[in-house]
């Protein structure tokens, strides 16, 4: 039987991507770390992803707190960080995470061009539960961006096609609420 319109759902894992949605911080998104499940949720997961946009990836680069400068993959990785620019790939895959096994990044994204699919590199016992994707985009990672770009990339990292939904949007009060918590706490760190 042939599975279609699989619904899927995003799971944000951190309150500064609500806070800049919201404009409470001056932050743009240009990355985002989040779940993804099989229901609404969220107790059945599915794989956890961290997707960055071009201008995070500058930053990364620039920062050099991605990869150092002695990694093993630290050339390819730049690499295809160029392509991502020049527009001769839409994504690319700069880490996958596994249980106790960390594969090379050009063998990993070799078999995604072949249209192996992320979930087909495998350590020795299992597919891997988290990657890191970067992607060529400039604009901010808002909801309807984000879910757009997961439905391009559900076919290439999980061979087959996915739709996606925000599990939760938090409400403006909310997320202000937690946002002058945080800085609070901060504040009260950082006096002390």
């Amino acid at each position: 039987m042939k599975q279609e319109n699989i619904m899927k759902y995003l799971h944000i894992r951190h309150w500064d991507y609500w806070w800049s949605f919201y404009g409470l911080s001056d932050d743009r998104i240009s990355g985002v770390e989040f779940s993804i499940t099989d229901d609404k949720a969220g107790d059945q997961f599915f794989f956890h992803l961290d997707i960055c946009t071009l201008p995070a990836l500058d930053e990364l680069i620039k920062s050099g707190e991605y990869m150092d400068e002695e990694d093993i993959s630290q050339p390819y990785f730049i690499q295809q960080a160029e392509k991502l620019h020049q527009g001769t790939l839409e994504y690319f895959a700069g880490e996958l995470f596994y249980k106790d096994f960390r594969p090379e990044m050009s063998v990993y994204n070799h078999l995604l061009q072949q249209g192996a699919g992320i979930r087909a590199v495998r350590s020795p016992e299992q597919a891997p539960y988290y990657a890191d994707i970067f992607i060529r985009e400039e604009r901010s990672l808002l909801p309807p961006l984000l879910t757009e770009w997961m439905e391009r990339l559900s076919i290439p990292l999980f061979c087959q096609q996915f739709r996606f939904r925000m599990a939760d949007i938090p409400s403006f009060h909310r997320a202000k609420n937690a946002f002058e918590e945080d800085y609070g706490l901060r504040a009260c760190i950082s006096a002390k």
